[in-house]
């Protein structure tokens, strides 16, 4: 027992003993590393810090982003890897536009000079160019309102403004003796702000198209004026006109007036809203129409004012054409004749930014007034520079210190060539408003069709159309060898409840990387099953053409009927802009509209109208040599149903959210109206009857 009792303490002392010499060594070393890590965190630098945040003290942080147009420099110093900014302008190399595009953003970016404004907003939204660079007003010539029009028209944000100094010079040929000058060529309002200048020196002033582009005339000597030559005439630009042109500049600042600023808008696809802040000076435009009511304005302003907002701009124009049908087609309670003839839009330029707590309050009043608001954007001011495109023209600068080179500048773009050339357009489905379509598309593309039914295979036939069976399915999708391959554009067109099915036919490798585009009268329906169904490369386009025959019409014709359309998504805006512009060039209304908003607009008055329709057609109703003009509607909503088949009238039911709720009201109505004309009735025999009684009391007493 003693011998026992030794050997178990020996073997409990010498387990603990081990226990005790195992923590304390995992305790050192734990230490050693904890020590050794620290040395190392305290003594590297950091590696880079994504976020960056702006200059002027801004309140939001912005997280520079990888894209294929470039990156910026972390906060920890690591530059990323850029590429050369595209900015559209409009005018020739040379303009007053280039200048001050160039004051903005520096020498290093590409200009890329346009022919129109529309088209600088055309290659932005196709991702051609990065930004564009547009004036909107001048101090001596006004607001241009053109370009506030096609801001309302196309999705783009302001980012910046910048005012620009006008100062016009004399340039001409080399060599050319001063004398000898007895011609000037420029644009008319340049012309118009030299003429003291011109006149003192005996100058007489022939008008052309641009200033930039009178500078290339009398380079290339080339389409100038009757009786101008390259040694008797002068063109008045700008300075950069002269460089770029290899022209002499005589004079410089030669306007009658030194106060001559134009400002200018730098538009981009994304906004900068959310990097500004108090300590950065903002501006932000807005755009709304007013009810006609006494004192709209003075209500819209007060919300403002009342609590202490600033403005720098507010000015009024007639309503443009797209934006009027817009709000006919938004609201649609008032009758055609009760439509004034002049609608007026107010832009307004208020000193702060958006996300400001005064400016939320401020635009939430107005919105409950308006109707119509649109932000344009908020931006810094006085040409200040934030976010992505001040870390992409910092960053130019810096590879321009280090590497030396400078941007340059460029006319023609990948749209210019591609304009011309026609895509393939397959139509899935022909229906009557396809075979409509199909005459806007079939100018500018090649469109081919496929459908089931025979009938309408024979009307594509009669229109010289080339035609596939269904089972001709794989030669209308991947093309023939003879016709230069697969389909660019797919169109399908089919009832509502027919758009799944039809989707779900077609090969997922037959759709990848084309357009398609869905009509339909409604557009959520079907932008959610071309997105769970279609691959992730398929661009998507929902739109709903109301391409039914207009009273009075062509009823071929589009002209003036409406077109609206989402770009649910879309990879290349260049083929799909290629594809709406050919439906614009057939003068529809064209509306760009979420499929949210227009099936909240639209659901309930169609379905009521094809209900109503479909009634009036129960009812057999038949003209007469006497009908009033309110009859004569009644007739064509009749025929609009009638000319349905009743499985489109069925799968709209189906599909309409408010389908239920229409048709609940319609009969709670004509159940009112029941009561009001059994009310009415009664009331009129009890009348009838009171009067009997006092009539014949009346004849008792005279007897």
């Amino acid at each position: 027992l003693f011998v026992f009792l030794f050997v178990f303490l020996f073997v409990f002392l010498f387990v603990f003993l081990f226990v005790i010499f195992f923590i304390i060594v995992v305790g050192i070393l734990t230490s050693c590393s904890l020590l050794l890590f620290l040395v190392l965190f305290l003594l590297l630098p950091p590696i880079s810090s994504s976020s960056y945040t702006p200059r002027g003290g801004g309140s939001g942080t912005y997280t520079p982003q990888s894209t294929t147009r470039g990156g910026s420099a972390g906060a920890g110093g690591k530059q990323i890897k850029s590429k050369t900014i595209k900015i559209a302008y409009q005018g020739e190399p040379g303009a007053y536009s280039e200048k001050s595009l160039r004051e903005l953003l520096g020498q290093q970016v590409i200009s890329v000079g346009r022919k129109s404004f529309e088209d600088c907003f055309l290659a932005v939204t196709s991702q051609e160019v990065d930004y564009c660079l547009l004036p909107v007003e001048n101090s001596l010539g006004g607001s241009i309102h053109e370009n506030y029009d096609l801001m309302l028209r196309y999705d783009l944000h302001i980012i910046a403004e910048h005012e620009f100094r006008v100062r016009h010079c004399r340039i001409q040929k080399p060599g050319v003796d001063n004398d000898g000058i007895k011609f000037a060529i420029s644009h008319p309002q340049a012309l118009a702000q030299c003429d003291n200048y011109l006149r003192s020196r005996g100058i007489k002033p022939i008008p052309t198209y641009d200033t930039a582009g009178s500078a290339k005339m009398l380079k290339t000597g080339e389409g100038l004026p009757k009786g101008c030559t390259v040694e008797n005439t002068c063109a008045i630009a700008s300075d950069l006109a002269a460089k770029t042109y290899g022209l002499e500049l005589k004079e410089e600042g030669i306007e009658d007036d030194d106060s001559n600023f134009t400002r200018f808008l730098l538009l981009s696809r994304k906004g900068v809203t959310n990097l500004l802040g108090k300590k950065i000076p903002s501006k932000t435009s807005i755009v709304f129409t007013l009810p006609e009511s006494p004192g709209a304005l003075y209500k819209a302003l007060a919300c403002f004012s009342l609590r202490d907002v600033d403005f720098s701009k507010i000015e009024s124009r007639p309503t443009s054409a797209s934006l009027l049908s817009f709000l006919k087609f938004r609201g649609g309670t008032r009758k055609p004749r009760q439509q004034p003839r002049f609608r007026y839009c107010f832009y307004l330029d208020f000193l702060d930014y958006e996300l400001s707590e005064s400016a939320q309050n401020s635009l939430s009043h107005l919105n409950e007034q308006a109707q119509f608001l649109r932000v344009l954007g908020s931006y810094p001011s006085r040409s200040r520079l934030v976010g992505e495109v001040k870390d992409e023209v910092e960053e130019l600068r810096r590879k321009e210190e280090k590497m030396g080179g400078k941007g340059g500048s460029i006319t023609e773009l990948k749209s210019d060539t591609m304009n011309g050339l026609r895509m393939k357009v397959g139509m899935f489905g022909f229906s009557k408003h396809a075979e409509k379509m199909a005459r806007l598309l079939e100018k500018k593309h090649d469109v081919t069709v496929m459908d089931v039914s025979d009938e309408n295979l024979k009307k594509a036939k009669s229109m010289e159309l080339k035609t596939y069976q269904a089972f001709e399915s794989g030669k209308f999708f991947r093309g023939e060898e003879d016709d230069g391959g697969r389909l660019d554009v797919i169109v399908i067109n089919a009832p509502l409840l027919e758009i799944e099915d039809r989707v779900k036919s077609i090969p997922s490798h037959d759709v990848s990387g084309s357009l398609v585009v869905c009509c339909s009268p409604l557009l959520e329906h079907p932008s959610k099953i071309m997105l769970s169904r279609l691959p992730p490369d398929a661009d998507v386009i929902v739109a709903h053409p109301m391409f039914g025959p207009p009273p009075g019409g062509n009823v071929d014709g589009v002209d003036g009927l409406p077109f609206v359309y989402s770009k649910v998504r879309v990879s290349d805006q260049l083929r799909a802009d290629r594809f709406l512009k050919a439906v614009a060039d057939g003068r529809c209304k064209m509306s760009e509209m979420s499929p949210v908003e227009h099936d909240e607009y639209t659901s309930s008055s169609q379905f009521c109208t094809k209900l109503v329709g479909n009634l009036l057609v129960a009812q057999d109703l038949v003209a007469s040599p006497v009908n009033v003009p309110a009859f004569d509607s009644l007739v064509e909503v009749m025929d609009s149903a009638s000319s349905d088949e009743f499985e489109d009238f069925y799968s709209f039911y189906k599909m309409c959210p408010k389908a239920s709720s229409v048709i609940a009201r319609l009969r709670d109505s004509l159940g009112e109206i029941e009561r009001k004309l059994a009310a009415k009735s009664s009331y009129i025999e009890a009348k009838r009857e009171m009067m009997d009684n006092d009539r014949m009391r009346v004849m008792e007493e005279v007897k």
